[in-house]
């Protein structure tokens, strides 16, 4: 009964799109609440309602594309399975984890997402329907369709490989006052393959922390770290990185807790909203007023509602020249050279450290690295997310950062701010792999080009916002970020 009704939704999309005559989007409006300007004019294609699981079985599950990790982690933890490489966080869709680049902390031994994707489904531009799309069976769409981010068809089932698990994980922290010392180990661990999980974070210049995830099969449940409620008010204090801004040693957590650990406080993102002292819920009351009441529902205000309003109320390039969101490539022998990039350009701190082995195949355009240019196969993903402690424009850092990705073989995320230069973009991709990969499956006319989608915001930054409320909000808003900075330890903590 699953599978019937999963073909008949896949059947009303295919209609759909038979009859269009205007680029093809989805509905979704993504996780991270950008500038979707561009959906306006594009026949939207709802996919909401691909939300089954339609099948699992010892050693993989199979969903439709718009299952979220969440769901995912409730049906096969309980069996002692979980699906390697999906991003720690409850929200993200498996068909956005495909078409996007997704990743975690077990994928410096399971490589990027795509990686674990056994088959899919995708409805082409024209209304037909691919089945079971896989290494064997249109593999230039399989190995192609990584990082694409829909400008290749409307994915509508992904079927994923499974592997052992048990309930619970220690989390040990290991911290370092040098690079060098950090680095060893750092890179040892990795090698080693010793460890579950792994992951690090920079605290400031000269403060460093790897986070590595174990296993257990029992434990005592006093010693649990639990987190019960998604309210990050509550629960913030209960965040990985406040343990790490604490300088524990370890703690225990249920393993569904450990692979939604950045639901709760987008990383340390909770400090953002969390007023500390008188001036700061002044301000934080100011710009809370002129937020539209639509905007805020459930239990209140946060992250992805705070971005969501400085992106409609002052446009998303407003708002990065004060919060940056973004990720950079870098081969792990080059990591040094990164963090030092990231430092001098934009004093933010903290920054994730997530490493993935890059499973290396010809017919991948955006989900690999240049492999006559990078010949480390261990690619590290730089978070970097908080207020920017530096007077250089956000498009001179953007820029910069991809400058530098590319000229280290890897490229900088594209679900961020994007200033690509053309050229530049296509010499380091191949556009000509791309373009036929687009015509042979019917999207080049049906959905917009990739370069087109990640940097159409250069020319809406030209649209400036310049209401009263766009003004008040920049002006409280600076006034309460610049509050937030000055206490953000205490706050992460």
């Amino acid at each position: 009964m699953t599978y019937r009704n999963y073909h008949k939704k896949v059947e009303k999309i295919c209609k759909i799109i038979e009859k269009n005559k205007n680029l093809i989007t989805t509905s979704r409006k993504g996780h991270n609440h950008r500038d979707l300007q561009f959906k306006i004019k594009q026949t939207k294609i709802e996919t909401a309602q691909l939300d089954s699981i339609l099948s699992i079985e010892k050693d993989w599950i199979d969903c439709e594309a718009s299952v979220s990790v969440g769901q995912i982690n409730r049906k096969t933890i309980p069996k002692k399975k979980m699906v390697p490489s999906l991003p720690e966080g409850d929200n993200f869709t498996v068909g956005g984890c495909l078409g996007g680049l997704a990743l975690g902390s077990n994928s410096y031994i399971h490589g990027f997402f795509n990686n674990n994707v056994i088959d899919f489904d995708i409805v082409l531009g024209n209304g037909d329907l691919v089945r079971n799309v896989s290494k064997k069976n249109h593999s230039d769409l399989y190995y192609g369709i990584g990082g694409t981010y829909g400008t290749m068809g409307i994915i509508t089932r992904v079927k994923m490989k499974l592997i052992d698990c048990e309930n619970y994980v220690k989390i040990n922290y290991l911290h370092y006052k040098s690079f060098n010392e950090f680095y060893s180990d750092f890179s040892l661990r990795i090698k080693e393959q010793k460890d579950d999980f792994i992951e690090a974070f920079v605290n400031s210049k000269n403060d460093f922390t790897i986070v590595c995830a174990n296993f257990v099969k029992e434990i005592r449940k006093e010693e649990i770290l639990i987190i019960k409620d998604k309210s990050i008010l509550k629960q913030r204090h209960m965040c990985i990185y406040a343990q790490i801004a604490n300088k524990k040693d370890f703690n225990y957590l249920r393993l569904v807790d450990y692979l939604e650990r950045y639901s709760y406080s987008a990383f340390w993102g909770h400090y953002l909203y969390t007023p500390y002292k008188l001036r700061d819920y002044l301000y934080a009351g100011l710009v809370y007023s002129l937020i539209p009441r639509k905007m805020i529902q459930g239990d209140g205000l946060n992250v992805g509602k705070y971005f969501l309003a400085a992106n409609q109320i002052v446009g998303d390039y407003a708002r990065d020249e004060h919060v940056l969101t973004t990720d950079i490539g870098v081969p792990l022998s080059n990591l040094r050279k990164a963090l030092e990039l990231v430092d001098e350009m934009t004093e933010t701190y903290p920054l994730w450290i997530c490493p993935s082995k890059d499973n290396y195949h010809p017919d991948k355009t955006f989900s690999t690295r240049r492999k006559d240019i990078c010949e480390d196969n261990m690619i590290i993903d730089v978070g970097i997310y908080g207020i920017k402690n530096s007077n250089i424009d956000s498009k001179i850092i953007n820029q910069t950062f991809e400058k530098f990705s590319f000229a280290n073989g890897v490229f900088k995320g594209f679900f961020s701010t994007c200033y690509f230069e053309y050229n530049q973009f296509w010499e380091h991709f191949d556009k000509n792999k791309y373009d036929q990969l687009r015509k042979k499956y019917h999207a080049s006319s049906n959905f917009m080009d990739i370069y087109e989608k990640i940097t159409y915001r250069n020319d809406s930054k030209k649209i400036a916002k310049n209401t009263l409320r766009s003004k008040l909000f920049t002006f409280f808003g600076k006034g309460y970020l610049r509050q937030i900075n000055m206490n953000k330890k205490k706050l992460i903590k």
